[in-house]
């Protein structure tokens, strides 16, 4: 009898390993590689981006609607001494590819 109870507890055990393995793997999967970089880059430490992120800066949400991709673009890589209001890094040293992906990825939040 303690058998047979111990081999159903394994059996759930295990399956909700495998569902919540799976999640994840889904999950990780729908992440899109620039978020991932704006991630990476810790944007969300500072500023809020969705439901998501600081509020130390500003809300980058609906910057779109403010702004456009090139003078997004334009704010990543300004130096900080040449910043008025403000202390965000400078992003230069990013390649160029990776500047206009976070600049049309901002710019496209709606």
């Amino acid at each position: 009898m303690r058998t047979k109870q111990f081999k159903i507890i394994v059996l759930i055990i295990s399956s909700l390993f495998l569902v919540t393995l799976a999640t994840a793997a889904d999950k990780s999967a729908q992440i899109d590689p620039t978020l991932e970089l704006i991630n990476v880059l810790g944007c969300k430490g500072c500023h809020t981006i969705g439901a998501e992120g600081g509020s130390l800066a500003a809300d980058l949400t609906q910057i779109g609607s403010r702004m456009s991709a090139q003078q997004i673009k334009a704010q990543l890589i300004v130096e900080p001494a040449d910043r008025t209001g403000g202390f965000m890094p400078s992003y230069r040293p990013l390649l160029e590819e990776d500047l206009d992906r976070i600049s049309e990825y901002l710019y496209s939040l709606p």
